[in-house]
């Protein structure tokens, strides 16, 4: 049987209503299908825990997996304040995990969500399962999100694709969660091992042209940056500001940073962005995965109408990656910044991607970072970039 996939969403305010009204909307249009798994995006108003809660006692035993957001996304629109989820029907297999303390113990955490693959590939080629994709879910603020992809990839098998995002919590930068089943927690991750007859088709794209100006980090550890240029890393965002009409403080500089985050230059080719969360007492930037010492960076430019282009290039790349199969459904990690930066235009994105598939189920949200590795996409974590995933019908 092929794979059927149906999307739900809800703007209740009371988590268990909404968790059931999204769920329900998504049963409805499988009319009583295999359930394989379910996947949900919530606002950090709801309590996480609950929403999956609800939600898992109506999926028949199929994991269930989720996380806050800061921003929900279905094919029917843009959501804030919102609970989307996306079903999956069919006769593959998935099987969940769920680990905490992601900041302290990445390799531990990626140890733990893997544990079950072995068997699992195992169950799977057997019954002519060939093909398998991870969704990662992970604490949007941990630091840590990209060690915990490597670490997972080195834990499934070569050419593992992975896929998935970094929780958010609305741009408070406060406390994001992540769990699976009851579990929900802040520090914590959470895994979905999908093993099909077919592979997934995965699409990336960012859309930024990098800054004029190119500088070099002179001091960091980790996902801290000390030191860009011999100064405190936050005074490159202070001139930069300065230069554009406005004051920049740390306690406040939060939004800024995201709208302007750092591009990591591989010789002369932009390879990555990362994105600074917060700056600590002494003008280091706390970014959201690990920035090399030595790395030539610039401060990233967006431009609306390259970003939209951008979005509908990942799902192209997404669509073509099928090849030739029907999609049954698209999962979309967009970054946070992304949204600040179009404003109001923010919806242009998802109908771009819509123009690619038309009348198929959409779930996905606007993260914190966003997670794809698969052949020929060796940097698994990204920044200020968008992410579609086609799953194949």
């Amino acid at each position: 049987m092929p794979t059927h996939a149906a999307s739900g969403q809800s703007l209740e305010a009371r988590t268990e209503v909404a968790a059931e009204e999204a769920a329900r909307q998504a049963l409805a249009a499988l009319s009583g299908q295999k359930l394989l798994a379910a996947i949900v995006f919530a606002s950090p108003k709801h309590k996480l825990g609950k929403a999956l809660a609800t939600i898992e006692g109506l999926v028949e035993g199929a994991p269930v997996i989720g996380c806050t957001t800061a921003g929900e996304l279905t094919e029917r629109g843009v959501l804030h304040d919102g609970l989307a989820v996306l079903l999956l029907a069919g006769d593959g297999l998935a099987i969940g995990a769920h680990a905490v303390g992601t900041k302290g113990e990445p390799d531990r955490v990626a140890s733990q969500l893997s544990a079950g693959y072995a068997e699992a590939q195992k169950q799977a080629t057997s019954r002519g399962f060939a093909a398998s994709t991870t969704v990662i879910l992970v604490d949007g603020l941990a630091g840590t999100g990209d060690r915990v992809v490597s670490s997972v990839l080195r834990s499934t098998r070569a050419f593992q694709q992975i896929v998935g995002g970094a929780a958010g919590d609305e741009g408070a930068f406060s406390s994001t969660h992540v769990g699976m089943g009851a579990r929900a927690s802040s520090d914590a991750a959470a895994a979905l091992h999908f093993f099909g007859a077919q592979r997934w088709g995965v699409g990336v794209d960012h859309g930024l042209t990098a800054g004029r100006e190119r500088h070099v980090v002179t001091r960091s550890e980790g996902n801290v940056v000390h030191e860009i240029d011999g100064r405190p890393a936050f005074e490159l965002y202070r001139a930069h500001a300065k230069a554009r009409g406005v004051t920049l403080e740390p306690e406040a500089a939060g939004p800024y940073l995201i709208a302007n985050e750092l591009g990591l230059f591989f010789l002369d080719e932009l390879r990555t962005a990362r994105a600074p969360l917060s700056v600590t007492a002494s003008g280091a930037l706390s970014c959201a995965a690990d920035v090399p010492e030595g790395a030539t960076i610039c401060v990233l430019e967006g431009r609306p109408d390259a970003m939209v282009a951008a979005a509908k290039h990942a799902a192209e790349e997404a669509h073509a990656a099928l090849q030739g199969q029907r999609a049954a459904a698209v999962l979309v990690f967009d970054c946070v910044c992304r949204a600040t930066i179009l404003g109001d235009e923010v919806g242009r994105e998802l109908e771009a991607i819509k123009s690619v598939f038309p009348d198929t189920p959409i779930a996905g949200f606007f993260t914190y970072g966003e997670i794809a590795r698969s052949r020929g996409k060796l940097d698994g974590w990204h920044n200020t970039t968008a992410v579609v995933v086609a799953i194949p019908a």
